[in-house]
């Protein structure tokens, strides 16, 4: 099994394997009672995805403690080179950020507030993560967003957070926020874009739902 991977890789280059492929890669070696591949599909298809720690990893069977680390350490790996990534200075929509932000926070199992600050030519100049934790008006304030805007001479913003919980409906809370922060953003010249709700496939907009 192992080989034939390893020559599929050689072949057609490691993009062309299944996520399963990937992760018996990773592994190694099954167990007499489940062949590698098999319990690769058995990781890689359980409820929570890939977000599981040391203890959930080595619950299957043929799991052992190096192969948890391995497959860990893959994951964060993984995790970083996402993150790592930047868009490009090309000119960008909204879309192009959502779909960049699915990478960037889609999976992520606390809830993060990020900012993308854009020209008047709408290329990003940055983005940055604001807050980790539940969002509303009690725990982050718009001048948490708008000084780095103010800094780096920022002429629109778009801001968003994801949802652990997979859900793509705003809160009551959001929509406050939102509010808040686009009045703060008139004031100092600043053009609030929008304000988006990622998940790990999919994202929703606050300003196409007509809330802010």
């Amino acid at each position: 099994m192992m080989i034939n991977l390893r020559e599929k890789i050689l072949a057609y280059g490691v993009s062309t394997l299944k996520d399963e492929e990937l992760m018996a890669v990773v592994i190694g070696n099954g167990t007499k009672k489940n062949n590698v591949l098999d319990l690769s599909e058995k990781i890689v298809s359980n409820k929570n995805g890939l977000n599981l720690n040391l203890e959930q990893l080595m619950a299957f069977n043929g799991i052992g403690v190096a192969q948890a680390c391995k497959i860990l350490a893959a994951i964060e790996l993984g995790t970083r080179k996402v993150q790592s990534d930047k868009l490009s200075e090309r000119i960008v929509s909204v879309d192009d950020i959502g779909k960049h932000l699915i990478n960037i926070i889609g999976s992520t199992p606390q809830e993060k507030l990020m900012a993308v600050y854009l020209n008047n030519s709408y290329h990003v100049i940055n983005e940055k993560t604001i807050f980790i934790g539940t969002i509303d008006q009690a725990t982050v304030h718009p001048r948490d967003i708008l000084r780095e805007a103010i800094q780096i001479s920022a002429t629109q913003i778009v801001i968003a957070h994801n949802h652990p919980n997979g859900t793509l409906m705003f809160s009551k809370n959001d929509q406050e926020f939102s509010l808040r922060l686009k009045k703060c953003c008139n004031l100092m010249g600043i053009n609030l874009l929008d304000h988006l709700i990622i998940t790990r496939k999919s994202y929703s907009s606050l300003k196409k739902l007509n809330l802010i």
